[in-house]
């Protein structure tokens, strides 16, 4: 057969079809239901350890997105957050030439928010350049500091929301030499 001949496909074909296009819509909707839940389980997690859960949902749509129209809202919230992790000093209502980083730290501050929140590892600076290592020492800093710390940081948040619940019932948690599941006889 030549590819300019077009095939004809039978109705019950293409029912067939159909209902492989409906199943795949279907599956990735459920797989979208359930992402969205994770997302709102996350946010309010964040907002229990007190964060902002707009905050946090404006911050990874703002760094993520495509959209050039997002550039200043993107140095908005970027300047937020680094004023928030202590890597910029906070000239938010002061005078506009007191306490404002400078073009280092700028780049440095960039290059570790980037490295602690797992962004891509492409620094936007002539690569080779004086800037270029300055951002990418720094991102390796922000991995650094996240690889360090995220499971102790977890753990003691869980030891917090722990010691929170035991207050609220009565019941005192298990230490960590105590196993929850062990039957000791007296």
């Amino acid at each position: 057969m030549k590819a300019s001949e077009k095939t004809t496909v039978s109705e019950a074909d293409k029912a067939i079809l159909w209902s492989i296009h409906t199943r795949k819509v279907r599956e990735m909707k459920a797989k979208i239901k359930e992402l969205n839940k994770q997302i709102a389980d996350q946010t309010a997690d964040a907002k229990n350890d007190g964060f902002d859960k707009k905050e946090i949902l404006d911050y990874v749509e703002v760094m993520t997105s495509d959209d050039q129209r997002k550039h200043i809202k993107t140095f908005e919230m970027m300047k937020r957050n680094r004023i928030r992790l202590g890597l910029i000093p906070d000239d938010r209502g002061g005078d506009l030439l007191a306490d404002r980083a400078s073009r280092e730290q700028l780049i440095e501050a960039d290059g570790y928010e980037c490295g602690l929140n797992g962004f891509e590892r492409v620094s936007k600076m002539d690569a080779g350049s004086a800037d270029d290592r300055l951002w990418l020492a720094a991102y390796q800093r922000g991995q650094n500091a996240y690889a360090a710390n995220w499971q102790r940081v977890m753990e003691e948040k869980q030891a917090r929301r722990a010691a929170e619940d035991a207050a609220k019932t009565g019941h005192e948690p298990p230490t960590k030499s105590e196993n929850p599941f062990s039957f000791t006889q007296h």
